[in-house]
C-alpha cells in the first residue's frame, strides 16, 4: 500500500513548483496523477512524466483506477489531483488520504480569491467540507515557502 506523503489539488499538475519545490519539502518516489483525461492520454501522459526529475516514478491514472494503483504500490508517493471534485470522486471511490494540501486553482466565474493562486467557488467549499467531515485535514497553500492557511480561515473569507 503507498505511504501517501502529500495530496494536493493543483490544476497544473506536474510543472516548475512541483518538481523545483514540493519534492524537496516532501520528497518521493513515485508522484500518481489523479485526472479521467489524463488518465484516458497516452500521448499528454507521456509528456507529463517527462517533466518529473529522473528516478521519481509517474502514474497517471483515472479515477476509478485509483485506489487499486495506490493499494498496489509500495512506494512513498506523492498524489495530486486537478480539482477538488476530482479529489472528492476518488475519496468516495475508497482512496484514503489523511491531509489534503489546496494549492492551486484558477480564479473564474463564481470563484472567490481565497490567497494567491487559489480561488475556491461555494459548491467546492462545501465539498470540501464534506471531506473535512471526514477527519480529512484540509491546508490551503499555493507554494511551500507561504505559511498554509487553516480550512477555518478559508470558511471565513468564504
Amino acid at each position: 500500500m503507498a505511504d501517501i506523503k502529500l495530496v494536493r489539488i493543483d490544476y497544473r499538475l506536474i510543472h516548475g513548483q512541483v518538481v523545483a519545490k514540493w519534492l524537496k519539502v516532501s520528497p518521493v518516489r513515485r508522484i500518481v496523477l489523479v485526472d479521467d483525461v489524463l488518465g484516458n492520454d497516452e500521448f499528454m501522459s507521456d509528456i507529463y512524466k517527462m517533466a518529473v526529475p529522473k528516478g521519481t516514478a509517474v502514474d497517471i491514472v483515472t479515477v476509478s483506477k485509483a485506489k487499486s494503483v495506490l493499494d498496489q504500490t509500495n512506494d512513498t508517493v506523492f498524489l495530486i489531483f486537478k480539482d477538488i471534485d476530482t479529489c472528492c470522486r476518488a475519496v468516495q471511490s475508497g482512496v484514503e488520504i489523511p491531509a489534503l494540501n489546496v494549492g492551486a486553482i484558477p480564479n473564474e466565474k463564481d470563484r472567490k480569491l481565497i490567497t494567491s493562486g487559489v480561488a475556491i467557488s461555494p459548491e467546492e467549499l462545501e465539498k470540501l467540507k464534506d471531506l473535512e467531515a471526514q477527519g480529512i485535514e484540509i491546508t490551503v497553500q499555493p507554494i511551500p515557502e507561504i505559511a498554509a492557511l487553516s480550512f477555518d480561515a478559508v470558511k471565513k473569507k468564504m
